[in-house]
């Protein structure tokens, strides 16, 4: 059965980086879900990485936007695989941060490049859009063949309230791959989401009416982060008969260094590896996977043969999970 393989991947992360340190004289707040401050504290460069994982993340220029930094992590995507932007029939972008969502960022991409004619769109899953875009891209070729842009594009820090303890989370950053249709027995092995927005979790991770990111039930999203990445994860893994060996190489979304460490202590114990460079770039919501697949493709982390898991939670609460074989 033919799906679509990877054949190149790439990365963009704005030039601007916003270490630990920027944070260290600010009285950070924490807010409850009616946007009523619940506390303050200070917190030491040290502090953030004790709790966060994270040191540094990028912050995109005033004039930059999903759209401009997705169109350059394609860029090198294409150059990557060695094919045209013309070879594209397919552009899918997940980002809930472009500044205007019509014309999509996707469409805004497909301009840039120069493509007459190309089937181009957003989807907004937050940090779980990515697997879900992979998706969608196998499930399209087989009506629209050719070459398949998927992109993660955020810039987050453009809508995270500098006053709030969880903008230490946030960083932007653009990542993309470019697929491909093959008979070959590699590629898209399967995805799967659930959405689960009952019992308050619509509140646990929103847009305020300042329209800033808000994330006031932080243990509670950490708590349904892991169990919904390792959920999602094990349930393909069943259904591709991985049950028992699980994957070579898993790629959850960045974040949370807590959040990462709980992952690693569970698939670890089947023989997996994870990924993780959160440590670098932060929380980019659906840009963290494809940026950190890249990275770990460039550095070696993954073989060729090795079946590689992606998966996310992100607010809704939404959960997905996609598995690429190399």
């Amino acid at each position: 059965m033919a799906n679509l393989k990877v054949i190149g991947t790439g990365s963009y992360l704005p030039e601007k980086i916003i270490d630990n340190s920027y944070f260290e004289d600010k009285l950070l707040k924490r807010y409850d879900v009616n946007g009523e401050v619940v506390g303050k504290k200070r917190i030491t460069s040290d502090g953030i990485y004790g709790v966060t994982g994270i040191r540094e993340r990028r912050e995109a220029m005033e004039n930059e936007w999903p759209s401009d930094l997705g169109y350059k992590a394609v860029v090198r995507a294409l150059d990557d695989a060695s094919v045209s932007a013309d070879s594209l029939v397919g552009i899918i972008v997940s980002t809930i941060s472009e500044k205007s969502n019509f014309p999509s960022a996707a469409c805004k991409i497909q301009e840039r490049l120069g493509i007459k004619e190309c089937v181009s769109y957003d989807i907004a899953a937050a940090c779980a859009g990515f697997p879900l875009a992979l998706g969608l891209a196998n499930s399209s070729f087989n009506s629209n063949k050719g070459n398949y842009a998927v992109v993660g594009s955020e810039c987050l820090r453009r809508i995270s309230d500098k006053t709030d303890i969880n903008d230490t989370l946030f960083g932007d950053g653009a990542g993309a791959v470019i697929l491909t249709p093959t008979e070959e027995s590699i590629g898209f092995l399967g995805g799967y989401i659930r959405t689960s927005p009952l019992n308050g979790m619509l509140n646990w991770i929103f847009r305020d009416k300042n329209d800033y990111l808000k994330m006031p039930e932080g243990e509670r999203v950490m708590k349904a982060a892991i169990r919904g990445m390792l959920d999602t994860a094990h349930t393909i893994e069943e259904r591709l008969g991985l049950g028992e060996v699980g994957c070579d190489v898993y790629i959850p979304h960045q974040a949370n260094g807590r959040i990462l460490d709980r992952v690693a202590s569970k698939v670890e114990k089947k023989g997996g590896k994870v990924y993780r460079n959160i440590e670098n770039f932060g929380n980019m919501s659906s840009a963290t996977i494809p940026v950190a697949l890249d990275f770990a493709l460039k550095e070696g982390f993954i073989e060729e043969g090795n079946k590689v898991m992606l998966t996310a939670v992100g607010a809704g609460l939404v959960a997905s999970a996609a598995a690429i074989q190399f």
